[in-house]
């Protein structure tokens, strides 16, 4: 067989992330392929789930580039979901989590905590 004749499937980047403290977890949403994510360097502390935004975002670019490893991904207009966390989440850590999905290339990011 030759590699012209192999069919490649393109896929929309479309994320489900899970936030725990000092780990991320990713689901890629159409093939459910997942990414369980420990953090290099914590990004959680006592009082907050993401006390260091910039390790956070760390986090969640490593788990991204293991999913997009898999190949066959469209980069356009890429949507993270942010379906599960640990405990609630305040405004500003929302904030936070949403700031550093879009620093790690994400366009748009839907909360889907309270569905």
């Amino acid at each position: 067989m030759r590699a012209a004749d192999v069919a490649v499937v393109i896929h929309r980047l479309d994320l489900d992330f899970a936030i725990y403290r000092d780990r991320v977890q990713v689901t890629h949403h159409p093939t459910e392929s997942f990414i369980d994510q420990r953090a290099d360097y914590g990004f959680s502390s006592e009082a907050s789930l993401v006390a260091n935004p910039r390790y956070l975002e760390d986090t969640i670019v490593r788990a991204i580039r293991q999913i997009l490893a898999e190949g066959g991904f469209s980069l356009r207009d890429p949507i993270a979901r942010v379906v599960g966390a640990e405990g609630a989440l305040n405004t500003a850590e929302r904030a936070i989590i949403e700031t550093a999905l879009i620093e790690a290339g994400m366009r748009t990011v839907v909360f889907e905590l309270d569905a």
